[in-house]
């Protein structure tokens, strides 16, 4: 007999208190001398001793009492080779198999698949003819099988493979279970073999299943392995190109997930399986590396990026595709002053029409403040304010609300504005404000430089080609009139460029989910050189691609494990999924927001995902999720205590060389007949015998 709480033993110490109570109430007697002694003869022979009986058997049905409560608690089983107690009794057995990519590594008793392969088989020539066997798998589509006998379920085993798709390991738990009460059986067990890889017991350590408290499960950890991987952990779109809206750059975060440091790891990137660019690298263990590529920029909205890894020692997350959808044309607009009469001419209007004209990227439209209906506003992505001595109550309050639902504003004063209805646009915003004009326009005399910038904002990262640690070498414009700026108040704000004597030249702002940036130069050559040199134009294009950036490029990708969702927008009211030279047919619902595509994605594997309605084509890259290449596994202890309370017993082996002894072993463990029952009738049993002993002896005296 064993016990599925041994710890409740140690309750059998608490006999011992009937007992002390016994021992601290026994008193000897004095001797007295009386005259005649045959009544007390008498007594010795009749009530003492019956007193004396009763006292014994009332402490021995109590600590008999004692003792059956604490084995009931203990929960007490018969293993199956124990008489006919369960070795008669047919049993239904379960076992899940991990097909995750991570089962790929070997170790010195070979492959961990084919090692958990062979441990099922052998579990399964344990099984008796009259039992049932129901076999599925943690990843990928479920096998569906109804429950089998030995040798049917010995035959499906071969036919199990590696796939790397989604990991359902709760919910194949779950359908295990409901094929167990299906079968009428109640002596079952399900075996899970797996590596024990923490994220494939993820949604099942934080999640709670109330419906698995009746289920016995014994996991059994194969493998052994030290492994170098590098995988992604992060890949995302940075800002569009540099002078030009030719590239935009992605960014991917490799981390060194493996046991060991990774070198002459190579990165590539590919689009339409052609090589554009390739790094070398080197990660240390549990380091992290960022590589950025620009990814040219064709004719199509979409482009099929890939990232390829090489040189470590796995291979199944060496790929990352990436479907980048690059953002509709985005509208601008370009508010001047109404009859300007300067005798210099903004430098920022031939920068934008030529931008307009070499890219797709950008509709401009050139206005002067006068002539826009304000409600006319609300369609741009991004409004310039270029020059404009005065900005009415009205258009700053318009202004700030478009801003606030996500669009960019750029603010670039007039050299004779109105300070104070410039500030009274920032106070709207809760921005900085301008203080003091210094200099003098036109004069072209310096009185201080721009300092040199530094990376740290987005505008300016990626802008200049160099090294890591290489410093920013630019020759820096000459300043000769600007506002001062005064941003003490405003934590908020984020000083893009600075003067040499740290003035800040422009700002940034967040305003709800937009973007305001304002300049203490304007845009002609009358406040600085900085118009005609190079750093002017990629600064400028980096500003308004910035602004616009809200609805900018993006990666439209699947995780694998999840369920499918999608809403492509206008023009797919129906549709047709194509991945791997398969077409499927989706669900499509119809939202308030538009047509919702929802598919269960169950048996997917990495690569390219397209949607089609009619003529409509949209592309979605299909990945697995990035914890899949932390290889760390959870010790037998970390699973038993975390799973503890999701099961009605769990227990949790690793597989021995010895694998005949484990396997005798592990099926005493696994079945058996509890009779915890037969110990609390047992001690009800003895507590109404003490009541029948104590009421048959009450009588102490002679009658």
């Amino acid at each position: 007999m064993s016990f599925l709480n041994p710890l409740f033993l140690f309750a059998l110490l608490t006999v011992a208190v009937p007992l002390l109570i016994y021992l601290l109430n026994i008193k000897k007697p004095k001797r007295i001398q009386f005259s005649t002694l045959a009544f007390f003869e008498s007594l010795k022979t009749t009530a003492l001793k019956r007193i004396k009986i009763k006292r014994w058997l009332l402490l021995a049905v109590r600590v008999l009492a004692i003792i059956a409560l604490v084995i009931a608690a203990s929960r007490p089983f018969l293993p199956p080779e124990f008489g006919w107690a369960s070795s008669q009794e047919p049993k239904v057995i379960g076992v899940l198999i991990d097909n995750s990519p991570s089962m790929e590594r070997v170790d010195r008793n070979g492959p961990y698949f084919e090692q958990a392969v062979n441990l099922a088989s052998e579990l399964l020539s344990l099984a008796e003819n009259n039992d049932r066997v129901v076999v599925n798998v943690t990843n990928g589509e479920s096998l569906n099988l109804p429950p089998l006998t030995r040798q049917a379920a010995d035959r499906r085993l071969a036919e199990i493979e590696i796939v790397n798709a989604g990991n359902f390991l709760a919910e194949r738990i779950r359908t295990i279970r409901n094929q167990f009460e299906s079968t009428g059986m109640s002596n079952s067990v399900l075996y899970l073999i797996s590596d024990a890889q923490e994220s494939q017991f993820a949604d099942l350590l934080e999640e709670e299943f109330e419906e698995f408290g009746n289920l016995r499960v014994q996991i059994l950890k194969v493998g052994d392995s030290q492994t170098v991987n590098v995988g992604f952990e992060r890949v995302s779109i940075e800002l569009g190109g540099l002078e030009e809206a030719s590239s935009v750059q992605l960014r991917s975060e490799l981390r060194n997930f493996g046991d060991g440091d990774a070198n002459n790891i190579s990165l590539s990137l590919l689009i339409e399986e052609e090589l554009i660019s390739q790094q070398s690298l080197n990660i240390e263990q549990g380091a992290t590396r960022d590589v950025v590529f620009d990814v040219p920029i064709g004719d199509s909205r979409n482009i099929a990026a890939e990232l390829l890894i090489e040189g470590d020692e796995l291979s199944f997350d060496n790929r990352y595709y990436a479907a980048i959808r690059l953002p509709e044309t985005r509208e601008i607009l370009v508010l001047n002053e109404p009859g300007a009469s300067r005798s210099m001419q903004s430098y920022l209007t031939p920068l934008l029409e030529a931008a307009a004209d070499e890219s797709n990227r950008f509709e401009i439209r050139f206005e002067t403040a006068d002539a826009i209906q304000v409600s006319d506003i609300f369609q741009f992505d991004a409004v310039i304010l270029d020059g404009i001595r005065n900005i009415p109550d009205f258009l700053s309050q318009s202004l700030l609300e478009h801003v606030q639902a996500g669009a960019g504003l750029l603010l670039l004063p007039a050299a004779d504005g109105s300070v104070a209805s410039y500030n009274r646009l920032l106070s709207f915003s809760g921005s900085g404000s301008y203080t003091n004009v210094t200099g003098s326009y036109g004069s072209f005399s310096p009185i201080d430089r721009m300092a040199a910038p530094t990376e740290g904002h987005p505008i300016l990262d990626m802008i200049f080609d160099k090294q890591e640690e290489e410093e920013i070498r630019l020759n820096v414009p000459e300043i000769f009139y600007y506002y001062e700026i005064d941003t003490r108040d405003r934590g908020a704000d984020v000083t893009i460029l600075r003067t040499t004597t740290g003035r800040p030249l422009l700002s940034e702002a967040r305003v709800g989910s937009g973007r305001f940036i304002y300049s203490a130069l304007g845009s002609d050559p009358g406040w600085s050189n900085f118009p005609i040199k190079p750093f002017f134009a990629p600064l400028m294009y980096r500003t308004i691609d910035y602004l616009v950036q809200g609805e900018g490029a993006v990666i439209q990708s699947h995780t694998l494990g999840e369920t499918f969702r999608a809403m492509p927008g206008a023009g797919f009211d129906s549709a047709e999924l194509e991945i791997g030279g398969e077409t499927i047919l989706p669900e499509v619902r119809q939202t308030f927001r538009g047509s919702e595509i929802i598919y269960p994605a169950v048996e997917w594997t990495p690569g390219w995902l397209q949607i089609h309605s009619g003529e409509n084509r949209l592309l979605f890259s299909v990945n697995q999720h990035a914890m899949e290449s932390a290889l760390n596994a959870l010790s037998s202890t970390e699973l038993e205590e975390s799973l503890a309370g999701k099961f009605e017993r769990i227990a949790v082996s690793s597989v021995a060389d010895d694998r005949s002894g484990f396997l005798a072993e592990l099926e005493m463990a696994s079945f058996g007949r509890e009779i915890w029952y037969w110990f609390v009738l047992m001690g009800i049993l003895l507590l109404l015998l003490e009541s029948l002993i104590s009421r048959h002896y009450k009588a102490e005296t002679i009658e």
